[in-house]
């Protein structure tokens, strides 16, 4: 079986079990690129609720693009042949637990960094279950921490309601798939940002994405090792709380601001702390109403510039005000890492010109 046919194969068969497929680059394991009509250099460039550049064959759009239509994933691989089929978790209604292997230094902090936005000092666990430090060398430790400490006696239900699809990567990480929770909007929530499930341990949810299960790119096959496509079950109920806690749309770190010294006043302190809370709600709102619209990263960019130049006013720290504006991006529809890295530059920028309030 050739290359094509193979992926082919396993993306018809995904599609029709209800899985919404597009297609990655087998090398980088990005979404193929845009034609040059559906550039967003280009203006204007093609929105995708119009664009008729997928009815004629093309995969513009990325993950966004996914579809189960046989008749477009068939023009796709007889387009781009050595295409890997990449599936869109969202749309799919599944969550993929991304855990990670490669080797990584476990950061100082290990008592908040093992699971962000919990300190393991005022948990119950007890000390011995996570200050040593060399007992945490993958996202599968980390992982097995958080089920110990969220799931009781026996976190991983062994029935088949509960089952996910376990697939190995070929670096050695392991994928869970798993059925999405109903009446909740989940987003992504990366290892390398505060809102992580665990370290080294993604979450793709809403538009990201995973390879597909049993898909070969030019690192390797990723082999499902045990549970069928077909049959792919819920997170115990631990699990689905934690995720939604770190990957739902309406998340916010509720973690009491830390205070920082200043020259400025107590008063004048609290009053642009309120001001600056007030500039990124307002900014909140005017962004999500532009979920799926043009120009969100330039207004996400605009909001985090003000507030850069009103930061030195507040009591709110920069690692506040970043994880509250990526937030703000992840709920229009930017992926996360954009959206903090437009978050953290932007801020850094509108430092640079400290604004004032007028009176």
């Amino acid at each position: 079986m050739t290359q094509r046919s193979a992926s082919l194969t396993i993306a018809l068969a995904l599609a029709q079990l209800g899985w919404h497929v597009f297609p990655l680059s087998p090398g980088t394991k990005g979404p193929l690129a845009n034609c040059k009509r559906c550039d967003p250099k280009t203006q204007p460039a093609h929105q995708i609720e119009t664009c008729a550049c997928i009815a004629d064959g093309a995969w513009c759009h990325g993950v966004r693009a996914a579809t189960t239509d046989p008749a477009r994933i068939t023009a796709w691989w007889r387009r781009a042949p050595h295409a890997v089929p990449g599936i869109a978790a969202g749309p799919s209604r599944l969550v993929l637990i991304d855990i990670d292997t490669h080797g990584e230094e476990l950061p100082d902090n290990h008592a908040t960094a093992l699971l962000p936005g919990i300190d393991l000092r005022t948990e119950l666990i007890g000390e011995a279950a996570w200050r040593d430090r060399s007992a945490f060398r993958t996202g599968r430790d980390s992982l097995n921490l958080l089920a110990r400490l969220r799931g009781g006696r026996n976190p991983w239900p062994s029935d088949a309601a509960h089952q996910p699809l376990v697939v190995t990567t070929p670096s050695g990480g392991t994928h869970l798939w798993y059925r999405a929770p109903e009446g909740v909007t989940l987003h992504q929530a990366l290892a390398s940002t505060r809102r992580a499930l665990a370290w080294k341990v993604d979450v793709k949810a809403g538009w990201s994405y995973g390879v597909a299960p049993g898909a070969t790119t030019t690192a390797g096959t990723y082999t499902i090792t045990s549970g069928t496509p077909a049959s792919i079950g819920h997170m115990p109920d631990w699990l689905t709380g934690e995720v939604i806690r770190v990957a739902s749309s309406e998340h916010r770190d509720t973690t009491p601001a830390p205070t920082r010294a200043t020259a400025t006043s107590t008063a004048s302190a609290d009053r642009g702390t309120r001001y600056l809370l007030a500039v990124l709600n307002r900014g909140d709102t005017q962004l999500r109403e532009q979920r799926g619209k043009e120009g969100r990263k330039q207004r996400l960019a605009a909001l985090a510039y003000q507030a850069g130049g009103l930061i030195h006013l507040t009591t709110l720290t920069e690692r506040d005000v970043i994880d509250r504006l990526t937030d703000t991006g992840i709920a229009s529809g930017i992926n996360a890492k954009k959206a903090e890295n437009i978050a953290r530059s932007s801020l850094a920028n509108g430092q640079r010109r400290p604004l004032t309030i007028r009176s």
